[in-house]
């Protein structure tokens, strides 16, 4: 749980870098590049786990999406939540190979945007027509994290080779009880 938690946390401060780098346009008078390492991240955490697992973790880091970008409650936990249910279910029919996990988190980011504007839209914060959305976020968003995406799979693959390293070395140190019996 610590690693991961610390692989979200790593993804977020990731974000945090590249939003400084490339500010927001609230108007969006020009393309909006929004960084996902720290979705992502989770993405392919909440991956590995049963549903109840995934959704709860899922609705924690986005309780703590929610408190760092402070602008509608609630709005990324639930997003979080439906985008673990989706990768629960789509994670049955793929394996881990390097290009189905591009694909898996290219789309789960365009259904996080979908998700976002079909909610701005709905509570009229947000007046503009789909095809601007995606022009102007959308399309910029996924080619943008292309590469941030590459990162993101090659820290998983570390981690997990961390957390499986760690448990051999836990395991090699315990002792079964049968053994010192004889």
């Amino acid at each position: 749980m610590i690693y991961e938690a610390a692989f979200i946390g790593l993804g977020l401060i990731a974000d945090m870098i590249l939003t400084a780098l490339f500010p927001f346009d609230f108007a969006l008078n020009h393309s909006v590049f929004i960084p996902c390492m720290g979705f992502c991240a989770l993405m392919l955490t909440v991956r590995q786990k049963n549903l109840l697992d995934s959704l709860f973790m899922a609705f924690a880091a986005g309780m703590v999406f929610d408190f760092l970008n402070a602008d509608h409650f609630m709005l990324s936990s639930l997003v979080c939540m439906a985008c673990a249910f989706l990768i629960h279910i789509w994670s049955k029919h793929i394996s881990s190979s390097l290009l189905e996990l591009m694909i898996l988190l290219l789309s789960i980011i365009f259904v996080k945007e979908l998700l976002i504007y079909f909610y701005m839209t709905a509570s009229n914060l947000s007046a503009m027509s789909l095809m601007t959305w995606l022009s102007k976020r959308l399309v910029t968003t996924l080619v943008g994290n292309l590469a941030p995406i590459l990162l993101v799979i090659w820290m998983n693959d570390q981690r997990q080779t961390l957390q499986i390293r760690r448990e051999s070395i836990r395991r090699k140190g315990e002792k079964l009880r049968w053994e010192q019996l004889k």
